[in-house]
């Protein structure tokens, strides 16, 4: 699924390259699109692409209003609670902005073609290349039969590993971001046959939130970024590892029932590790959001039982989230953010991979806090006129996930 808004270009405006002295797309603007901006508007992207100075310009007034709203670049997890990899890379100075604004009002000079930027960073784009790329069987067309316009659909996949291996990165490869919610890559336990007559690797009904004792491996929404996990630490596969593959599908717009999808991951894989870690979905699962409420909020804690280090965290709800908050409270009543986001979009769901593991150790308590919109002036409210929400995998329902990414020591 995808609702970001999008610039409306100007196919009158055409390219002038000149000498200006203030700032060109170029020297000044290309750059600052590169850092903040290319992992979406940039080919295959979720939105489309500024890599076209013809089109850069055409949007330029757009885009200075985006950047002086604060709209773009859409809300990402606050460093200031804990740092974590690129951060810097998901805001814009004032300076940035001031630039934007300054070449918009300039009427977008283009510069010299010379003077863009050699090469840019593509680490928030892709992890390529892969150690292993696991890919659904063939494309598939969503059936948005049921009332509530979801479709959720799972293919067996083999690892082709003859060894036991570690998992040290992975990156869903999303094929048709217009009707892909989000991807979850799961780990079987090999004791249930859960999808029926006909073989698994074609792909199978099954539910979003999961079935059996499947355990999660990772998870993607839209904007999140890829994940690495620090050095001598991975996610474990058993030798001739299968995993499940779900992709959950939505209907949100006409003709959505026409599209075709054939997403899959890629894995970088290690032989050896020195701490294990595990994907845990920490978060409420009982609440609901009266219709009309503006600041609904819903809790969860749980107390931890063992050393460990937290590495990373994806926040996750739907489209009426409004605020997230995963904290750590330890047994000496100190306290550590973990993940704080003031604002939600759900086409920005950021992977915080954290520059540096938090601790934790037996009694410390891990708390999840989300806050919704559900008013009636909500920018995305889904009924007309609200209705109570309650927890559920459709999009129209709403979830509060911190998907914590949490390492163990390896026993010798």
């Amino acid at each position: 699924m995808l609702l970001l808004a999008l610039f409306a270009c100007d196919p009158d405006k055409t390219p002038t390259p000149g000498t200006e002295t203030g700032p060109t797309y170029y020297a000044d603007v290309r750059p600052i699109l590169d850092k903040s901006c290319a992992r979406c508007h940039s080919e295959g992207g979720l939105a489309f692409s500024m890599d076209d100075a013809a089109t850069a310009q055409g949007v330029a007034a757009a885009m200075k209003t985006a950047v002086e709203s604060g709209r773009m670049p859409p809300p990402a997890p606050d460093p200031q609670c804990r740092d974590y990899s690129a951060s810097e890379r998901f805001t814009l100075t004032d300076e940035e902005k001031a630039t934007i604004a300054a070449w918009a009002d300039a009427d977008a000079p283009l510069g010299e073609e010379a003077d863009a930027p050699a090469t840019r960073d593509n680490s928030l784009v892709t992890i390529a290349p892969y150690d292993v790329e696991l890919w659904a069987s063939s494309a598939y067309t969503p059936s948005f039969t049921s009332a509530d316009g979801n479709d959720y659909r799972c293919f067996l996949l083999d690892v082709g590993n003859t060894d036991r291996t570690w998992i040290r990165g992975m990156q869903a490869l999303v094929d048709n971001t217009l009707i892909v919610h989000h991807v979850v890559l799961f780990e079987p336990d090999g004791t249930d046959d859960l999808w029926g007559a006909g073989d698994p690797h074609d792909g199978f009904a099954c539910s979003g939130l999961g079935q059996g004792n499947w355990s999660t491996i990772g998870a993607w929404g839209p904007g999140a970024n890829p994940t690495v996990l620090p050095d001598g630490m991975g996610i474990r596969l058993e030798p001739r590892a299968q995993v499940i593959l779900q992709m959950h599908y939505f209907d949100s717009f006409e003709g959505a029932d026409q599209e075709s999808d054939q997403s899959g991951y890629g894995l970088l894989l290690t032989d050896t590790v020195t701490h294990e870690a595990d994907n845990l979905a920490a978060g409420p699962t009982n609440f609901t959001l009266d219709a009309g409420d503006g600041a609904s909020v819903a809790r969860d804690m749980y107390t931890w039982g063992e050393d460990a280090l937290v590495l990373a965290v994806w926040p996750h709800m739907h489209l009426l989230g409004s605020a997230f908050e995963e904290t750590v409270t330890h047994a000496d009543g100190t306290e550590t953010c973990l993940l704080r986001m003031n604002s939600w979009d759900f086409n920005n769901q950021v992977t915080a991979n954290f520059l540096e593991p938090v601790a934790l150790t037996a009694g410390d308590r891990v708390k999840v806090k989300c806050t919704w919109d559900n008013s009636a002036t909500s920018p995305n409210q889904y009924y007309d006129p609200p209705r109570d929400i309650v927890f559920g995998e459709g999009t129209a329902d709403e979830m509060c996930f911190g998907f914590t990414l949490v390492a163990t020591a390896v026993t010798p």
